[in-house]
């Protein structure tokens, strides 16, 4: 006597022994026909098509305005030329994805603020005709530097935002 529940474990089980069958079958037979491939392309020798493209290319490796094996003696002897070497890329578009990944931190370089020197104060402008001397006149006091308060530093938060957990009423 079977029940639904023997039925569905049984219809389960056959499927996942059927899928499990299935890849071992296509991962063998796939690894048979390589094997057989590759056999058969050892036991032939190459083509005159492919021996005629090597020749010419190796015409032309030798036959330019320097001999290869010349070369590549010079490179090892000198290095490279600054055209050819290797640098740091400025180009984020390799990147560009990884900003939406979940706990991503860039990097981000925060601006230079450099307070701005203070204009010196423009002279007093002179008056054509010199003003009468005062007697024991007092000097004016010198006017009080002008002071800017401090810069403050911007901060980005780059922690992982953590979801709230909703509230579950007991």
């Amino acid at each position: 006597m079977s029940t639904a529940r023997s039925d569905l474990l049984i219809y389960v089980g056959v499927a996942l022994a059927t899928t499990i069958g299935l890849f071992v079958l296509h991962t063998w037979y796939g690894t048979f026909l390589d094997q057989r491939f590759h056999s058969a392309l050892a036991e032939r020798e190459p083509s005159e098509q492919l021996l005629a493209a090597r020749e010419e290319d190796q015409k032309a490796l030798s036959s330019g305005k320097v001999p290869l094996a010349q070369a590549m003696s010079v490179i090892g002897r000198q290095g490279r030329p600054a055209s050819v070497k290797p640098g740091p890329s400025e180009d984020l578009s390799a990147v560009s994805g990884w900003i939406h990944q979940r706990g991503f931190k860039p990097q981000t370089a925060f601006p230079v603020r450099v307070p701005k020197p203070a204009k010196p104060a423009a002279p007093p402008p002179q008056a054509a005709e010199p003003a009468p001397a005062e007697p024991a006149a007092a000097p004016a006091p010198a006017p009080a530097p002008v002071t800017k308060p401090p810069v403050r530093q911007l901060k980005l938060k780059t922690e992982v935002v953590k979801p709230a957990r909703p509230q579950v009423a007991r």
